[in-house]
């Protein structure tokens, strides 16, 4: 695991870029993987912009990307799984939204970089 790592304090990619925390740590890779293949599912990604801008229901988020609640629903498992998504009840629904600011920060990131390197 990762000693007295803070999310608050500013990340130093550079501790986990060496050879000894690369052999030591094979769980933590994979879980990185894992975490970045989230982003490469359009539905998922289409999902987590829809729920960057705010909360919404599974029918409202199907409606939007004309697709089948079930479909939707099985989607959001998937993100939920990863902790990139909550559900919070409201009465006979289920509303999500991104779990924390990070996940915003990634999505913000990857488009930056897709449009820096598309022109």
């Amino acid at each position: 695991m990762v000693d007295s790592f803070s999310m608050e304090n500013e990340f130093d990619l550079e501790k986990f870029a060496c050879k000894q925390w690369i052999e030591a740590n094979d769980e933590m890779i994979e879980h990185l993987s894992e975490f970045f293949s989230m982003f490469s599912n359009p539905t998922r990604l289409r999902i987590l912009l829809l729920l960057s801008k705010k909360e919404m229901c599974v029918g409202k988020i199907a409606e939007i990307l004309r697709m089948d609640q079930s479909a939707v629903s099985a989607q959001l498992k998937v993100l939920r799984h990863l902790n990139l998504v909550k559900a919070k009840r409201h009465g006979r629904y289920m509303r999500y939204k991104l779990n924390n600011k990070h996940v915003r920060n990634i999505l913000r990131e990857g488009f930056k970089y897709v449009l820096k390197t598309s022109q």
